[in-house]
């Protein structure tokens, strides 16, 4: 047997990493030039990232890389793969994930050599000016096909390319996505100049890629479920004819009608109701259809409890004030009542999905044939996770349900930490069988998986992908597929084959094609410049804690404004001490009329700030909800005429995010004033006495360090008269004499006014 050989650097660990040429080779290609590496799972994208991240310290000693991607188990994951292999003092590798308080992050940024964080992490630290980009000389982004849109990765690098000395990024993906338009966006949004791509069969890799056996396995729905999907299939057959006979669908064949298709039918009428209220009764039909087309696809693919929780969900939605007229109306159909009481008929027979058993099936054969596999069933959804756990629990199997974060109705998510324990105990054996939705399809590197069983179809190319990469990494492995015959299984399974072939086309031709660098923003340019110009020092606005990370902010901070992150109690902004800034989308809008809380928000945002502003963002104001447009309207007469309170309309996040500077900018620099905060302790005698005078109506803190400078003591300041005080630049005779009457009159708790 050859003897291996090993990487030969002062930054990486003896023997620790393998001598691969197409490695080596790609590395020395993205050492110099922002990089994308394409290279399916199992062979080493971040084993790559490590050697570039040893290259990039030794060229700049005194320098720190970053290492991001979109989950915690991944950064852990990523954490104890760069301590194995980089010559680098453990406690120079920092993870942040969220768990660290900001203030003990900003300690560990001073002494990192290498930090591992998710985006949003990153994003926050760099929004509230913790860590300064400027020594980072290399960003590793994980998964980044995510980097498009307003997902974190695009703003981070933006202020990364901006903001450091020497900046050099590499991407790292097995599966981009299948459209050229995507790809370019992602090389747009981080200025890649070279793409690298390898295959299961390009010639350097195929020694070292590991052969995944694929098995396609039928099955047929039995007649009493088919009966409930025709049931199902009728009441949406209704709908579209009524749809078809007023022009919106040219057929109702259901074959020809897509969840995309009646999506856009919706937002096309949301459009025009303003002028055509007759449209409500078109809106609550695609709407139902919607519904029905997603209650047809789970009876399909995933079972009859799936489809019960669906319409569980919906009547505790119904159940909400201001929900749908349209969803109980739906609840109410007779063939819905019909198909529901049928389902738990079935349910209570222990009818399950033909897919159940050939599932335990293949489990059962994996299992004898190596008693000690690991397993990952994938599904698309909460509740058929759920089900299919509990089925394999009273089996007797040792499975554990693996899912996100985010609390739904009924269904608790898992933290951070909660998923780590699972993924080691799976490693461990302690489960051998995770059943998981998408959170485990990206890069988690389960080297011992042996089988992956596709419970359902994704039509997603990068989704078929990441899952069919959990197998086959270190050893052989085998994937299942679950497939209903003549259903929606069948369909997305060859969309997503169908989208991989066109994606491996699109890279190839990508990666023989030099790469354009971006072109400069001339207008942006101009504007950095000119705030450059402008501003002496910052402009500083107060952002409430729930808003960071928003898009606004991130507006924000690309114009170059300090973000102070604090909780207030009322308004989204503060601009100066008496400027509040409220910001609602559209959404946000109608729905805080549905619930009553806009009223008890106004009164509070006016009745604590002097000048308070309310931003409405968005488009569409009356065609996003079932609300009639004269009880908008007169919510907004409301809040203009008896609050008086302002109201200012902005198009999308980039457009309040300019208004807030400009509003910020007029108080700070042509106004003099700036923002003074009840809740902050001073820090020295200094602010101690400004903080004094600043209680004083009208004096903000500028006015109070003229005030001291002129006169050097509060002692003095108190006992001079109001001719002296409105020799103060910006003071004048009516605030002088506001001072003086407060400092001179008696204290009368019975009497506040002054």
């Amino acid at each position: 047997m050859e003897e291996k050989k090993f990487i030969n650097h002062p930054y990486i660990k003896e023997n620790t990493i393998e001598q691969r040429l197409y490695q080596e080779t790609i590395t020395a290609n993205c050492v110099e030039q922002n990089s994308l590496v394409i290279l399916p799972t199992g062979l080493g994208k971040t084993l790559i990232a490590g050697m570039v991240t040893a290259f990039r310290l030794q060229i700049l000693n005194e320098a720190f890389v970053i290492f991001l991607a979109p989950t915690r188990p991944l950064v852990l994951q990523h954490a104890e793969t760069f301590k194995s292999i980089l010559n680098v003092k453990d406690e120079e590798i920092i993870v942040f994930t969220g768990e660290a308080p900001p203030e003990e992050r900003v300690k560990s940024w001073r002494k990192a050599k290498v930090v591992l964080a998710t985006p949003q992490i990153m994003e926050n630290d760099i929004i509230t000016g913790r860590v300064d980009l400027k020594n980072c000389t290399l960003l590793i982004l994980d998964e980044v096909h995510r980097a498009v849109g307003n997902y974190s990765y695009v703003f981070v690098a933006e202020q990364y390319l901006k903001c450091a000395n020497k900046p050099l990024i590499l991407g790292l993906t097995a599966s981009p996505g299948a459209q050229r338009k995507k790809i370019e966006e992602i090389c747009k949004n981080l200025n890649i100049r070279n793409i690298e791509i390898r295959t299961e069969k390009s010639p350097e890799v195929l020694p070292y890629v590991k052969e995944i056996k694929m098995d396609w396995v039928l099955v047929n729905l039995p007649p009493s479920i088919l009966e409930i999907k025709k049931i199902l299939e009728n009441a949406l057959v209704l709908r579209l004819k009524s749809l078809k006979e007023k022009g919106f669908i040219e057929s109702y064949d259901i074959r020809k009608i897509s969840r995309k298709s009646l999506i856009q039918i919706q937002n096309q009428l949301a459009k025009e109701r303003q002028n055509q209220p007759e449209v409500f009764e078109s809106m609550a039909k695609v709407a139902a259809s919607i519904r029905l087309t997603h209650a047809i696809e789970l009876i399909e693919t995933q079972g009859l409890e799936a489809l019960q929780n669906f319409f569980y969900k919906l009547e505790e939605r119904s159940k909400i004030t201001g929900s749908p007229k349209g969803l109980k109306d739906l609840l109410m159909d007779n063939e819905i009542t019909t198909a529901r009481i049928k389902i738990v008929n079935l349910i209570e027979k222990q009818l399950r999905h033909p897919k159940i058993e050939k599932m335990l099936q293949i489990i059962r054969q994996q299992l004898l044939e190596k008693i000690d596999s690991r397993i990952i069933v994938f599904t698309q959804y909460r509740d058929s996770a759920s089900k299919i756990n509990e089925i394999l629990q009273e089996e007797g199997y040792p499975v554990e349900r693996f899912v996100g974060q985010a609390n739904k109705i009924g269904d608790k998510g898992l933290s951070q930490k909660q998923q780590a324990e699972i993924i080691e105990k799976f490693k461990q054996g302690i489960y051998n069988i995770l059943v998981a939705t998408s959170v485990a399809e990206e890069g988690l590197d389960i080297s011992e998986c042996d089988l992956v069983v596709f419970y359902d179809a994704v039509p997603s190319a990068i989704r078929y992908i990441q899952r069919k990469g959990r197998t086959g990494r270190k050893r052989p492995g085998r994937v299942a597929l679950l497939l209903t015959k003549g259903t929606r299984d069948e369909a997305y399974y060859w969309s997503a084959k169908k989208k991989e072939r066109e994606m491996k086309s699109t890279i190839k031709t990508m990666a023989s094609t030099k790469m354009e660098p971006v072109k400069e923003d001339k207008q942006q340019i101009k504007l950095e410049k000119y705030l450059e110009e402008k501003e002496e020092e910052k402009i500083v606005v107060y952002v409430d804690n729930r808003e960071i990370g928003s898009d606004v902010v991130r507006g924000l901070t690309r114009l170059n404004v300090k973000i102070v992150p604090m909780q207030l109690q009322v308004a989204d902004y503060l601009a100066s001490d008496s400027v509040a800034i409220e910001r609602k989308t559209v959404e946000d809008f109608l729905q805080s009329i549905v619930d009553k809380r806009l009223f008890p928000q106004v009164k509070e945002i006016t009745s604590k700030y002097e000048r308070p502003i309310l931003i409405i963002e968005g488009q569409d104001l009356y065609g996003k909800r079932a609300i009639h447009p004269e009880a908008i309207r007169g919510a907004l007469i409301s809040i203009a005429v008896d609050f008086k309170l302002p109201i200012i309309w902005a198009m999308n996040s980039q457009e309040t995010a300019r208004m807030i500077y400009t509003i910020a900018r007029r108080e700070q620099t042509e106004r003099e004033t700036r923002i003074y905060v009840a809740e902050k302790t001073p820090g020295d005698l200094r602010e101690v006495q400004e903080r004094i005078l600043t209680g004083f109506p009208g004096i903000n803190q500028t006015l109070a360090q003229r005030m001291l400078s002129a006169f050097k003591t509060l002692e003095i300041i108190f006992s001079i008269g109001e001719e002296e005080l409105s020799e103060v630049k910006g003071l004048g005779k009516k605030k002088a004499e506001k001072i003086r009457k407060i400092i001179t009159s008696k204290y009368d708790e019975n009497n506040p006014s002054y």
